[in-house]
Order: C-alpha cells, then sequence, then structure tokens
C-alpha cells in the first residue's frame, strides 16, 4: 500500500497519527478482514444498519468508522473505496459534515441524552446517509443502551449506527444481538514497520533504523501509540535509549551472578526508572524470550531484538524463564503495598539467581536442567555440601565435649569435627575379660551420655568373646532404650580398643536397684572430696522449710 494518499487535515495539527490517519479502506493497515467486509458491503449495497467494532486502543475502529461514512456517501467511489477527494469526503475528514455525528459514551451516557440522539436520527440528511459513530459504548448505562435498543434495531432509512469499545463483554447483550460485529486486532510488527516507514518518508523526517525498532516495541501492536512514539522520538531528538537496557539482568540470571543482577537493577534505577516499570518491563522481554523458545511465531519481536532475546533464552533456559516470569509476576503485587518496591524487586532477583532459596518445583526443576545440562557438556557434577553435624544418639559424645577418664577431665579436639573411628575389622581383640571389663567400666562407660549411663549400670555383662559383648537387662521393656544406645556404644568401644566391637542384648537380667551417687560439690571432681568435706556442713535438724527460711533470712524469728 506504498501509493497511498493520506487524508488532508485542518491546520495546526502536527501530531503523527492524525496527520497520517487513513482515509480509505486501502490505507488501513493489518486489518484486512475487516476491510474485505465493509468494502465488499458497500460495492454490492449490502451495507447492514449497525456495526460494532471492537479491539485494541489503536488499531483503527473510528477511523474505519469514518471511511465506512465516506463510502457511504461518496459521489466518486472506486469498488467500494472513497475517492476522498471529493466534497463529502472532505468534509467528514476535516469533521465539518452533518452526515456524521460522532459522540463518546463515556462523557454523554445519560438516558436523556440518548433519548435526544435516538429523536435525532429521524431528522433528514442532506446526503445519502447519516451515520452515527458512538465511541466507547460499553460506557453505556443499562438504562441508556435500553433506551437506544429501539432505534437500533429498526433505525430511519439512510441511517447506520457503528459502535466502536475496547471491551465488548462489557456491551448489553441485547445491543450485541442487533448489530454486525467485527473484530480488530493487535498490528503486527512488521505491519507497524512497513507504516512507521511510509510516513517517515512521506513526512521527510530523519529517523535512525532502531529508532523505529524502540517506537514498534512500544507500540504493542497499536499504530496510534507507534506513531505517538515515533513523535516522541523526532521531537526530542532521544536516540533509542527510551527504554530499559535488560542486557545486564539477562546474563546474571544466565550466570546465576546476584551481586551482578542487583547492580543491573541499581544502575537502571539510577538511569530513573522505578522498580514497578523495570519489574513490567523486564516481563515483557521474558514473555518474547518464552515465546521465541516455544512458539517462535507468536513473538512480536524481529530484527535485533528477536535475535538477542533468542540467545538468552538458550542460555538461560526454559525453566529459568517461565521461573523469572512467574517470580517477577509475584512481585509486581507485592510492590504495591511494600514499603520500599526496590527491595522486593531485589529480593526476588536474589531467589531466581539462587534457586536453591526456593522449594518450589519450578525451582527444583531448573536445577535439575542445569545439571543435566552440565553432564551433558562432560562437566563433572557439583559435589554436595557437606551434611551438617546432626544431634548425636544416646550413647555417642558430642563433639567438644569433656569427658571424665580415670578423674581427668579430657580437653576438647583441636577443630570442631566428627571423630573418626579407625578400628580394624578382622583384628581379633587380645584381653582377658577382666582387664576388658576394667577399661569398660573406668573409660567407655564415662564417655557416654548419662542416659546411656544410667541404663548400663542397671546392666549385667554376659560374656566377652569374639569382638562381641553380652550385656543383659532386665525385661523386654528396656529393648527400645538398648536400641537407642546400641550404636554408641559400639563406637565408643571401637574407639577405646581400636577394634570393631558389636553389642547383643539379653533380656532376662535379674533386678537390681543402682547404686545412689555420692555427693559431690559443683566444680570439684568426686575423687577429689574428703570424708572431712563431706561431713563438714551443717546438719540439718527439726523441721527442714524452717531451717532453710533461718538460713535465707539470719536473725529472723517466727510469729504466730
Amino acid at each position: 500500500m506504498t501509493n497511498s494518499s493520506f487524508a488532508q487535515v485542518p491546520d495546526g495539527v502536527h501530531s503523527l497519527y492524525r496527520r497520517f490517519r487513513p482515509g480509505r479502506f486501502s490505507e488501513i493497515r493489518g486489518q484486512d478482514h475487516v476491510v474485505r467486509a465493509l468494502q465488499g458491503a458497500v460495492a454490492h449495497d449490502r451495507v447492514v444498519h449497525a456495526y460494532l467494532f471492537s479491539g485494541p486502543r489503536g488499531t483503527g475502529k473510528t477511523s474505519t468508522a469514518r471511511i465506512l461514512a465516506k463510502a457511504l456517501n461518496c459521489t466518486n467511489l472506486t469498488d467500494g473505496d472513497p475517492c476522498n477527494a471529493c466534497a463529502s469526503c472532505v468534509a467528514i475528514t476535516q469533521g465539518a459534515s452533518l452526515d456524521v455525528i460522532e459522540l463518546d459514551a463515556a462523557s454523554n451516557n445519560g438516558v436523556e441524552y440518548v433519548r435526544e440522539l435516538a429523536a435525532s436520527a429521524w431528522i433528514g440528511t442532506a446526503g445519502r446517509h447519516r451515520v452515527y459513530i458512538i465511541d466507547e459504548v460499553h460506557m453505556l448505562t443499562k438504562a441508556s443502551s435500553n433506551a437506544l435498543l429501539k432505534t437500533l434495531e429498526e433505525p430511519p432509512h439512510g441511517v447506520v449506527f457503528v459502535l466502536a469499545t475496547t471491551d465488548p463483554h462489557k456491551v448489553l447483550d441485547t445491543i450485541k444481538s442487533r448489530t454486525q460485529h467485527l473484530e480488530f486486532r493487535l498490528i503486527a510488527p512488521p505491519v507497524l514497520h512497513e507504516l512507521l516507514v511510509d510516513v517517515i518518508e512521506r513526512a521527510s523526517l530523519t529517523v535512525e533504523p532502531e529508532s523505529i525498532e524502540v517506537a514498534i516495541q512500544r507500540a504493542k501492536g497499536s499504530a496510534r501509540d507507534a506513531l505517538s512514539a515515533l513523535d516522541q522520538i523526532v521531537a526530542s531528538g532521544l536516540r533509542p535509549d527510551l527504554r530499559a537496557n535488560f542486557d545486564g539482568l539477562f546474563d546474571a540470571l544466565a550466570r546465576a551472578d546476584v551481586v551482578a543482577a542487583l547492580g543491573a537493577i541499581a544502575t537502571l534505577s539510577r538511569d530513573g526508572w522505578e522498580p514497578e516499570q523495570l519489574a513490567e518491563n523486564f516481563i515483557g522481554e521474558l514473555r518474547q524470550t518464552f515465546l521465541l523458545l516455544t512458539a517462535p511465531d507468536l513473538s512480536s519481536t524481529y530484527g535485533g531484538d528477536r535475535e538477542r532475546l533468542a540467545a538468552w533464552g538458550q542460555q538461560i533456559g526454559l525453566p529459568g524463564v517461565v521461573r523469572a516470569i512467574e517470580a517477577l509476576g509475584r512481585s509486581v503485587r507485592e510492590m504495591h503495598s511494600a514499603p520500599d518496591a526496590t527491595v522486593v524487586l531485589e529480593v526476588t532477583l536474589a531467589r531466581l539467581t539462587h534457586p536453591e532459596l526456593d522449594a518450589n518445583i519450578t525451582s527444583l526443576l531448573e536445577r535439575v536442567t542445569k545439571l543435566e545440562k552440565q553432564l551433558a557438556q562432560g562437566a563433572p557434577a557439583p559435589a554436595g555440601k557437606p551434611a551438617a553435624p546432626t544431634k548425636p544418639i544416646a550413647g555417642l559424645r558430642r563433639v567438644g565435649e569433656t569427658t571424665p577418664s580415670d578423674g581427668i577431665a579430657t580437653p576438647p579436639p583441636a577443630a570442631e569435627k566428627e571423630p573418626e573411628i579407625v578400628a580394624s575389622t578382622s583384628a581379633t581383640l587380645d584381653i582377658t575379660e577382666d582387664a576388658f571389663l576394667t577399661r569398660l567400666a573406668s573409660h567407655v562407660i564415662p564417655s557416654l551420655l548419662p542416659t546411656a549411663q544410667a541404663l548400663l549400670r542397671t546392666s549385667e555383662v554376659r560374656s566377652f568373646r569374639d569382638n562381641t559383648l553380652t550385656i543383659a537387662l532386665e525385661g523386654p521393656n528396656h529393648r527400645p532404650a538398648a536400641e537407642r544406645i546400641e550404636a554408641g556404644l559400639a563406637a565408643a568401644l571401637s574407639r577405646e580398643f581400636g577394634v570393631r566391637i558389636s553389642v547383643t542384648w539379653e533380656f532376662d537380667a535379674t533386678p537390681r536397684t543402682p547404686e545412689p551417687p555420692k555427693p559431690t560439690f559443683a566444680g570439684a571432681e568426686e575423687d577429689d572430696i574428703g570424708d572431712d568435706e563431706l561431713t563438714g556442713g551443717t546438719v540439718i535438724t527439726g523441721n527442714v522449710h524452717e531451717d532453710l527460711i533461718r538460713q535465707a533470712f539470719p536473725g529472723a524469728e517466727e510469729v504466730v
């Protein structure tokens, strides 16, 4: 459509989207299905009395309605397309025609206004058709829509209604059923590129190719937005740095570098970008990356942007891209109520660059995918981190805990690490049973936890043969406790004697009461306490509670 001639506009109009508004069906871009329907209806005199145009903003709904009005009143039609040069076409272009009535339902949605509009439809007109263009028709109230129904269903001869809306689902079904519905679509980037190049040539503008890509990217399928962005670039002389450069964030995600990610956010923030803007725009680029990885034909990017995003998608991987879109989408919602939106964005990027911070399925899938990719490339799998020391079971000594041995405290190990057991698994311990029992009582048992020591003091040693210690306990009710301390006792025996010693249990010992512990003083070892110290304290006679009170409050007397 390079041979198009845009319509004349009133003097003083400088906006590109108004100066180069399409004036004929052949000039409409990206809506071929609508053009075929309307141009064919005009050419064959099959125009209906009411149309409903719906679609995103800036896709040509109002312009198409005006072109339809021109075609219905043009005196020099060519295959259903208006000439755009006769008196009627020029008047409609300049907004001076009495045959075209445009109104905005957003500001004129009262019942009385709609009734006056319906009544004026019965007034005669100088042209062949009178066309009513009602924009944002979904803003009409229910009462106003009902007031329009009868006239819309059976208008006077020569009257055509064109209703335009961006939200067709809000239009009453009774209105829809009385119209022919034509849906406008977002305009593809190649079509927008063709439109901008045509406008630049006709307006004799000097624009860099990179700036055209910026305008198309900001338009998001809207011809009016594309021309407005181009107008801004031309008027301000800005280079194609009108959008944020997210290559730093893409690189940080690909390398899982949280420092680089936070640095990229800080740089963009210094350039004046708000956290919400950054998150929303980055989601837009991630969406295009996702489409390039899954369905390239659906992506609206092209040229250098298409190659750039496709390369980042290959580096980050599909799981990483999906996880980033979901995480940033949640962060956008959280930013609206957060005291500092930047913190929300920074935490989200930290989680994205460190998948181990999240326990959801997407992050786990991303980690598995990275491992598979590393293995496929021949790289060794990363070594797992050493397990954190867990709380020892009964019978095992805690790391760094001092244990008595022959009355002498054992110093803690030089480094905090689990004690290594170096013992032969095949050697037989060459020691008498009495010597074994002596070392068991003096060295092994004192190194165990108090619960294990208490249980073993009520046990009987039956035998020690072939590196196997048999211990008897009273009744099977002690079995759970014995099983809890078995591993710890076997480990302590192996450390003491240098060979692997197993422990077996019998539960038929004669009941006996453990010996009561001797009294000790805090901070002193048992062997250091003499008989004079045990008997040197104050002997409490009489009532114990009264004596304790007298010791706490010397000189106090009981008042009866």
